[in-house]
């Protein structure tokens, strides 16, 4: 298999995961006909409120005593809100099954904005960041030394309904 089709293919295993996970929580998820840079709707049917998620997944690279993750994501879909808010996901395919890296646009902009090597921007195809995470075998999840754990299957937004 090619490089782009099993990175196709990872990415769409990724989306699934998350769909999955929120239909667990009881919500409606849906994927967009035409995408402009969210990868799911997911709407509480008894509330009607709709969150924009963007999913973004990465295979590892095993380290000693960590596993090294990139993402690439839009610049501009990092530094400009939107109505409603869009949340990432980033998912980190480990040898048990998925881990969660679940944060706001906001928040990840935040993060950029104190500390700009937690990614790198490119200009390639647009503006472009890649976002370098690492999972510790311990539990931590870091990025550039920034302690990011408290985002680490932080489903708190969407409880159980």
């Amino acid at each position: 298999m090619s490089k782009k089709n099993e990175n196709v293919q990872i990415g769409k295993a990724g989306e699934l995961a998350v769909m999955a996970e929120f239909a667990y929580r009881g919500y409606n998820v849906a994927i967009p006909e035409i995408d402009k840079g969210e990868d799911i709707f997911v709407v509480n049917d008894v509330t009607g409120v709709m969150w924009r998620v963007q999913v973004k997944t990465s295979s590892p690279k095993i380290q000693k005593k960590s596993s090294a993750y990139q993402f690439r994501v839009r610049e501009t879909a990092i530094t400009m809100p939107q109505t409603p808010e869009l949340h990432f996901v980033f998912v980190m395919r480990i040898s048990s099954g998925w881990r969660f890296f679940i944060i706001s646009r906001n928040v990840l902009w935040n993060y950029t904005q104190d500390n700009p090597s937690l990614g790198t921007l490119y200009t390639d195809n647009g503006k472009r960041r890649q976002v370098n995470i690492t999972l510790h075998n311990d539990g931590r999840l870091t990025g550039k030394k920034k302690d990011l754990s408290r985002h680490l299957e932080d489903w708190a937004m969407w409880p159980e309904i």
